[in-house]
């Protein structure tokens, strides 16, 4: 529900889609097709145990493929060499054979097969094959993968930002040693193993566990081998810092690391590892605007109020709104059946206290406060005491309303 790696390749969010297979492998994930059956049919023909091995395994990685995206990292061995087999036997076809070591012969019928090779050397439609199908395989299986290629070196994807490698290398620099000793990083030690007194881990989501360790060289609390992935959801999902402050002490931490991701597009990941969901958190909202029904997403105080987004969006400062939105709202049926929330009405109030005087006034209907920016806080909030912003990354994320922000930020926990 979280990670998009264990996904179905073609129905990714519970839509069919060729989207992700075109990126993974563009034309060749089709021309796979024509190859397995041309072997499957020359393994009933012929029964060859090297291509029956062959085929096995290639449906096999691509059933798993289908079944999990993060498959695709292996089952492109398969496409390559499906690809390539597929492209010889076009090749082959056009005349670009292997010449096979010629028996001894008379001269009669050495003067008779010259005399025919001569003649298919000198057919046009030979010269016409051998000139148009490489340019053909060349259009159709190597020109599509020149850009996204060029692109993906270009611009890596999941790989860590140019914020996450200065932030982690500033952490490593000016962050006590878990283990008083920096070359502790490339020991070997024996299992299992006693962490010292001097040792802390450092609380971030999952996501950025093994670049904290590689970069940073210090103890992240979760990764994506496991850890405490659930105890530092409820961290970041936490409504007060009191409860916040138990479950720090808990995974005896003493920094955390939150990036523009993980308050805002990712947020919905850690939600959902505390066994609730974003729902509770913030929900997708309809309007209508010229006849039309416009959606966006409106923000409950669970999430201004949740320990993440005091510490990103709010630097852990005291923060006092301007004033409070109310909504109310309906729950709708669209043309296919499916539910939705349609906001009916809205109302600013100057204090939160009278926008919560004014729901509880209400004898019946939906009301809710919300906000329509995660960074603008309809409710308020009392600065954090015991959390120390320490780091700011200088590269920035730029917010609609409220300009740049750094994309990642590193806070201290002070007991």
């Amino acid at each position: 529900m979280t990670i998009i790696e264990l996904q179905p390749i073609l129905f990714p969010g519970g839509d069919f889609t060729l989207s992700l297979v075109w990126a993974n492998f563009t034309t060749s994930f089709f021309l796979i097709f024509i190859s397995l059956g041309i072997l499957i049919y020359l393994i009933i023909k012929r029964g060859e145990a090297d291509k029956t091995l062959f085929v096995v395994w290639s449906l096999a990685m691509l059933a798993a493929t289908l079944a999990m995206r993060r498959f695709a990292y292996h089952f492109v061995v398969n496409v390559a060499l499906l690809t390539g087999y597929l492209c010889w036997l076009l090749l082959e076809f056009a005349g670009f054979k292997e010449t096979a070591p010629e028996p001894v012969e008379t001269p009669e019928k050495a003067k008779k097969k010259a005399a025919k090779r001569t003649g298919r050397k000198g057919s046009l439609r030979l010269t016409v094959a051998m000139i148009v199908w490489p340019f053909l395989i060349f259009f159709l299986v190597f020109f599509p993968n020149i850009g996204p290629a060029v692109v993906t070196a270009s611009h890596p994807v999941y790989a860590p930002s140019n914020a996450w490698c200065e932030s982690l290398s500033w952490l490593k620099d000016n962050t006590p040693d878990p283990f008083d000793n920096p070359d502790f990083y490339y020991e070997l030690y024996e299992t299992p193993f006693y962490y010292p007194e001097t040792a802390y881990g450092v609380v971030a989501w999952w996501d950025y566990g093994y670049w904290i360790t590689r970069i940073g060289r210090r103890l992240p609390n979760c990764n994506p081998g496991g850890g405490a992935r659930t105890t530092v959801a409820h961290f970041l999902t936490a409504q007060d810092e009191a409860s916040a402050n138990q479950i720090i002490d808990k995974l005896n931490s003493k920094y955390v690391i939150i990036d523009h991701d993980t308050a805002t597009s990712k947020f919905y990941a850690v939600a959902r590892y505390t066994g609730s969901g974003e729902e509770d958190f913030y929900d997708l909202y309809y309007h209508k605007w010229e006849g039309k029904l416009e959606p966006g997403h409106l923000y409950y105080p669970e999430y201004y109020r949740s320990l993440a987004v005091r510490l990103y969006n709010f630097d852990g400062s005291k923060v006092t709104p301007e004033n409070t939105m109310v909504i109310s709202y309906e729950e709708a049926i669209d043309h296919e059946g499916e539910p939705y929330k349609l906001v009916t009405e809205q109302r600013l109030f100057a204090s939160y206290e009278e926008a919560e005087a004014y729901i509880s006034s209400q004898e019946s209907g939906n009301y809710r406060i919300v906000g329509t920016d995660p960074f603008v806080s309809p409710v308020p909030l009392e600065a954090l005491e015991h959390y120390k912003l320490i780091h700011s990354s200088k590269s920035s994320i730029t917010q609609p309303d409220t300009g740049l922000i750094p994309a990642v930020k590193i806070f201290e926990y002070v007991e």
